[in-house]
Formats: C-alpha cells, sequence, structure tokens
C-alpha cells in the first residue's frame, strides 16, 4: 500500500469558486498535496473541477479527484509549504 500523505484534522472555513458558482464550505482536513472539503452544495462540483479555494488569505487551485454526497478531495496545483498549512490551521474558525 502506497505512503499516503500526514493529512491535518481542520475545521477552517474556505470559500470556493468553482465552475457552477461559489460557495463556502468546510475544509475538514489538509496536506501539501490536497485537502478534504466539507458542506458542498448539491451539483456544485463534478470530478475533474478546477477550483479557487480561498483560506486564511491564500487562493489555491485544485483539482476535484472525488465526491460524495456533501465531501469531495481536492489535489492541489502546487503543494502547500508547511508556512501555508499553518496559516490554514491557525485560521479555523475565524470567517
Amino acid at each position: 500500500m502506497p505512503n499516503r500523505a500526514l493529512r491535518l484534522s481542520t475545521r477552517a472555513f474556505v470559500q470556493v469558486r468553482a465552475p457552477m458558482g461559489a460557495f463556502d464550505a468546510t475544509l475538514g482536513n489538509v496536506s501539501p498535496g490536497g485537502a478534504r472539503l466539507l458542506g458542498v452544495p448539491d451539483r456544485m462540483l463534478r470530478i475533474s473541477d478546477w477550483v479557487a479555494i480561498h483560506a486564511a488569505g491564500l487562493s489555491l487551485s485544485a483539482e476535484v479527484r472525488w465526491h460524495f454526497d456533501d465531501t469531495c478531495g481536492v489535489m492541489f496545483e502546487e503543494p502547500l509549504t508547511d508556512y501555508h498549512i499553518s496559516l490554514i490551521l491557525a485560521a479555523r474558525g475565524l470567517y
């Protein structure tokens, strides 16, 4: 089984801009390579959509890799640095 990147649990509030429109969501976890979004409205995202995630003053480009109910997984276009992850973790609950 391949090694998975360490996923850090968070409840940071984010805004997502997607092809079907913008919506608010919550990051359930984050790693350098991707994140899990919670609270995705029905029919707002499809697998392979590119989205912009606005979190903690950052704008992150990501591709939707999987989607189930109101949850999806995204892979960032560029891996996050430790600094970016620390900003996101510090921002949970601030919006």
